[in-house]
């Protein structure tokens, strides 16, 4: 059987957890802001769903809910553990290269003006500050609230963030000297 991919390993993770119904699925991708980083969609979750069912990855049973209404609930088969458990081993075992839209505009970046150039790395920048402030308060609240490694989802990308800005910062030294 082929390796999941990263969507799978969101949703999968997600049923490592109990089983759930899809509405519960996204409503929990909703308030963990998991699109912040995966790139789970709700249209992407019954379809994975589906998928990963007919791959025995996930079973599926029907429950009445306390309401008396139907509920496919979904849940992960013992195949789909250790596919899972492989795959978080994969991730958190080997660096792999995320693309950077910015790399886009710096490779085309000869079709600005100097001033351009400036006013957008300006901007750029403030930008950052902004995904900084919003990720600091999300790390106060993450300390106040859960585990360690769910902490590290805002921690780790604060560290990228101000890597981020002290490269923009150069490179706009380095870009008015030339």
């Amino acid at each position: 059987m082929k390796a999941i991919n990263d969507l799978e390993t969101a949703l999968m993770g997600l049923l490592s957890e109990k089983p759930m119904h899809a509405y519960e699925i996204e409503k929990v991708i909703v308030e963990r802001d998991m699109r912040y980083w995966t790139a789970i969609s709700m249209s992407s979750v019954y379809k994975l769903l589906r998928k990963l069912e007919k791959e025995g990855r996930v079973k599926s049973e029907v429950r009445l809910n306390p309401r008396n209404l139907a509920q496919k609930v979904y849940a992960l088969t013992p195949a789909g553990r250790k596919a899972l458990v492989a795959r978080v081993t994969q991730l958190v075992s080997e660096w792999t290269r995320p693309l950077w839209p910015v790399d886009l505009a710096l490779s085309n970046l000869r079709l600005l003006g100097g001033r351009e150039v400036a006013g957008c790395f300006k901007r750029y920048e403030a930008s950052l500050d902004t995904m900084i402030e919003g990720y600091g308060k999300l790390k106060a609240y993450l300390e106040a609230n859960c585990p360690l490694p769910n902490i590290q989802l805002a921690v780790r990308p604060l560290f990228l963030l101000k890597a981020e800005k002290q490269w923009a910062r150069q490179f706009m030294r380095e870009y008015r000297r030339k």
